[in-house]
């Protein structure tokens, strides 16, 4: 997880996960499909030029130098499609579920769904403000520091080590010691 600072709060990322998460953010991302859609184009390209001038053995191997750039553009595309596809079966699904709260029983339960409290875990991708931070502890055990702050009302700790760990203590004295914005109402 990674922490991002401003001077309003703070924002808890989630890293992928492990190797294979980085993997796919690396070998599917947009620079990655941009140049394997460039290198199987030209590569696929010369293969033919090539394959036209009857020199099929320089064709065979620009072809298998391509095939795997292509084979990562399929890939994302493939991925692109399905997201799209979900999407739309998701706006369709609300589409065709809206005339049913016509129905009161269908509207009680769905209301029933939509006021139920969440059990899974805590949603911290998103920016936590300095005023919501006040029960913040930091403690120290040898090389590894935790900081120890309420979200939600339910305790969430950080932990590092060594320099990271001095890094995370200091980021929040320095966020908690910056001067706040009020935040009652007056004149």
């Amino acid at each position: 997880m990674t922490l991002r600072f401003t001077d309003a709060g703070f924002r808890a990322v989630p890293r992928p996960q492990g190797a294979w998460g980085r993997f796919l953010d690396v070998a599917l991302g947009d620079a990655a499909c941009a140049v394997s859609l460039a290198v199987a184009v030209v590569a696929g390209g010369f293969a033919a030029h090539q394959a036209e001038n009857d020199q099929f053995e320089i064709a065979a191997m620009l072809g298998l130098v391509a095939a795997p750039f292509a084979l990562v553009v399929l890939t994302r595309v493939v991925v692109e499609v399905v997201g799209h596809a979900v999407l739309l079966v998701m706006f369709l699904g609300a589409v065709l579920f809206s005339p049913l709260l016509l129905f009161p029983g269908v509207r009680r339960r769905a209301r029933r769904w939509w006021k139920k409290e969440p059990t899974g875990p805590l949603n911290l991708d998103r920016l936590i403000p300095v005023c919501d931070l006040e029960p913040v502890s930091v403690d120290r055990t040898g090389r590894r520091v935790t900081v120890t702050v309420l979200v939600d009302g339910r305790p969430v700790a950080y932990e590092a080590r060594d320099g990271a760990g001095e890094r995370l203590e200091g980021e929040f004295r320095a966020l908690l010691s910056a001067p706040r914005p009020a935040t009652g109402v007056g004149p």
